[in-house]
């Protein structure tokens, strides 16, 4: 049957049942490197994320950032390890969290295994609930979240956004899908003709549904009283919030 893409479902995906704790969940982890890289994902956050790395650069603390539903990590692993290529290195710390336990547990054994020494204390990864944030007001320079806000309806999805740009000194950053009969389609097709854990067989599709269009973003930002905010298309089928300037 064919999927409405009219408004967004509430199907749970396989990665939020928190009792999938095997294979099944580490397997998927994995291959979201793969697919941010090749969709774009990392650049779409590095697009407005880079600059402003760039401009606030601090010689007395590095820049603080705060990844909300980190997953395997692999975002603040690309953060921190374009921050060191750079000329000369910009000084990084990133608290990365997620709320599921199995997870976290995952993304610190892999990052150990997949970062220089010189750059595994640069990211910290802890379990916490982004809808209660444990942390106090401006506590980072940013907060970003990339391919997880879409995993809550309205009201959690203005929550977690209030709460980001709280604990966020200079601004957020939301790097999520936007729901297309294209990008469903694609990567439907493409999650089909490369080997796909089955997890991110079910869920990629799913995500794209749950994903966004123009309105409900806006909606959602205005709701969290965010100060001006931009809202942006990109590549491939991918919206960016931002408050950062």
């Amino acid at each position: 049957m064919m999927p409405s893409f009219q408004i967004r479902t509430n199907q749970d995906e396989l990665m939020d049942d928190f009792s999938i704790q095997d294979e099944r969940l580490t397997d998927a982890l994995e291959q979201l490197r793969p697919i941010n890289q090749l969709l774009g994902g990392y650049a779409t956050t590095m697009e407005i994320l880079a600059p402003f790395l760039r401009s606030h650069t601090h010689h007395d603390r590095p820049i603080r950032i705060l990844d909300v539903g980190t997953g395997i990590g692999d975002f603040p692993e690309y953060i921190v390890r374009w921050a060191a290529a750079q000329s000369p290195a910009i000084n990084v710390e990133v608290v990365a969290i997620d709320a599921n336990p199995v997870t976290v547990d995952y993304a610190r054994q892999t990052l150990a295994k997949r970062l220089p020494p010189e750059l595994q204390g640069k990211i910290k990864v802890e379990v916490a609930d982004a809808l209660a944030l444990p942390y106090s007001d401006n506590q980072f320079d940013v907060a970003i979240a990339a391919m997880f806000l879409h995993h809550f309806a309205h009201d959690n999805a203005v929550k977690i956004v209030r709460s980001m740009q709280r604990v966020s000194q200079q601004g957020i950053l939301i790097n999520d899908l936007h729901r297309h009969p294209f990008a469903y389609y694609g990567i439907y097709a493409l999650t089909r003709l490369l080997p796909a854990a089955p997890m991110v067989r079910n869920d990629a599709p799913l995500s794209v549904l749950r994903g966004f269009k123009l309105p409900e973003l806006k909606n959602i930002a205005e709701a969290a009283a965010l100060p001006k905010f931009s809202l942006r298309w990109r590549y491939a089928f991918r919206w960016v919030l931002s408050t950062i300037v």
